[in-house]
């Protein structure tokens, strides 16, 4: 039995990310998985972080009150000096994972962009950046993540939908306007008639859901309009009520549409091997390691990226999707089986 320590920074795409990996691993090893909440005491700590891990000096000044200035976490149920891995995700969470072990000497493994560490800090770097050459970057075309399926509450999602055997279903998964796309609400409620008016010329039904970054007027517009889109047979209004419904919807769905700015619901919907379209928005400026990572699936063809002035025109039935096969990293997957020492 080997013992792994994740770090969390208590955002649940990080965490995801780490128990994914950890899910892989439990397919080749016995393993006991610990979660340590860990938060970085002030935002502005990591400018002088950065400076103090990457210095040679880290292992004289390291201690546990070291480590507490910087960072309020509780350890209590933490054993170290029996721990084989940590591994985390989150750039929060660096510093202190090569702190823990540097301190305890443990192997580590960190799933994120490096923003000016060294890479030796880490036994191994989780990147989906194929451009990232360092000796211990292990590649992957998309990041690991635990997906809870679950397919009897999919079916029962299902049968509570009361539609004809063999009915088509697509969902449309609605993200926000972020710093890298720009969409504007016009825009939004632009794409969802449009999908909708093409689903009803094609008699196929509609699962809708907004999340917590779409803006309330987008919302209210959906509530209103509700009625007058027939074939919507399900929405959830995330802001309104946050119903944990996207492994329903990936699961019974034929066809998924996600507006691009959400990289989780993207990747949820790989791991789902559902055909999966993205849409842009008008005004899209995304950071180097995001365009490369929509670049990289759209070759592989696990998505089709559009903009919402496709819509209309798309032939669907044209498009060729290939299913993610997990098994293309499981030599990554060996390679991180090594590290628990």
């Amino acid at each position: 039995m080997k013992n792994i320590l994740i770090l969390s920074d208590g955002k649940s795409g990080h965490e995801n990310v780490s128990k994914g990996i950890i899910e892989n691993l439990k397919n080749l090893e016995s393993l006991q998985v610990k979660t340590m909440i860990v938060k970085i005491r002030f935002s502005f700590f990591k400018f002088p972080l950065k400076y103090i891990v990457n210095s040679k000096y880290l292992n004289k000044i390291l201690s546990k009150k070291f480590i507490k200035f910087f960072y309020s976490y509780d350890n209590d149920h933490i054993d170290f000096q029996n721990t084989n891995l940590v591994i985390s995700t989150g750039g929060k969470t660096s510093f202190i994972n090569v702190m823990f072990s540097k301190l305890y000497n443990i192997n580590n493994v960190y799933c994120s962009s490096l923003r000016g560490l060294k890479n030796d800090l880490f036994k191994y770097i989780v990147t989906i950046n194929k451009n990232d050459t360092y000796k211990n970057a292990l590649k992957f075309d998309i990041t690991p993540l635990k997906i809870n399926f679950n397919n009897t509450n999919a079916m029962n999602f299902l049968k509570k939908l009361s539609l004809k055997e063999n009915q088509k279903i697509w969902s449309i998964l609605i993200g926000g306007p972020t710093a890298e796309y720009k969409f504007t609400e016009d825009e939004l409620i632009e794409l969802i008639n449009k999908i909708v008016q093409k689903a009803r010329e094609k008699d196929i039904k509609v699962l809708l859901s907004t999340s917590r970054r779409t803006p309330l007027k987008i919302e209210n517009y959906i509530e209103k309009k509700i009625s007058k889109y027939q074939n919507i047979v399900y929405c959830v209004l995330y802001n309104k009520n946050p119903e944990k419904i996207l492994s329903n919807y990936l699961q019974i769905s034929d066809l998924i549409f996600i507006t691009e700015d959400s990289g989780s619901m993207i990747t949820e919907s790989i791991y789902s091997k559902k055909p999966t379209i993205t849409i842009q928005s008008k005004q899209m400026n995304p950071q180097k390691i995001f365009k490369l990572f929509i670049k990289n699936i759209t070759k592989n063809r696990y998505i089709y990226s559009f903009s919402v002035d496709d819509i209309i025109d798309l032939d669907i039935e044209k498009l060729t999707f290939v299913k993610y096969d997990e098994s293309n990293n499981k030599d990554n997957f060996m390679q991180l089986k090594n590290a628990l020492s």
